[in-house]
């Protein structure tokens, strides 16, 4: 069984929010958490620094051996693909 992906994300103006990504066929869902929310959003799709944090955790977790190349790759994919449209 393979473990979800917490983390914090904080913005500019210092508020906090909590991040969970659960790898499951090789793509991400992702779920995100205001501070004193009571219920997590599933809609909401993730910015750049939330794909980039992931990406830098997984990586970590690589060099452990407690991620798949295949999940470098795929987070690798969704900062790529954020990227690309971004710039259409």
């Amino acid at each position: 069984m393979r473990r979800d992906i917490e983390f914090v994300m904080q913005r500019e103006d210092h508020s906090k929010y909590d991040v969970r990504v659960s790898p499951f066929g090789g793509k991400f869902k992702f779920q995100f958490k205001e501070r004193g929310a009571m219920c997590w959003d599933y809609d909401r799709q993730p910015e750049r620094a939330d794909l980039e944090e992931l990406l830098a955790i997984i990586k970590r977790r690589y060099v452990r051996r407690r991620s798949s190349i295949k999940d470098v790759a795929a987070a690798e994919k969704l900062l790529r693909d954020l990227a690309a449209c971004q710039r259409a």
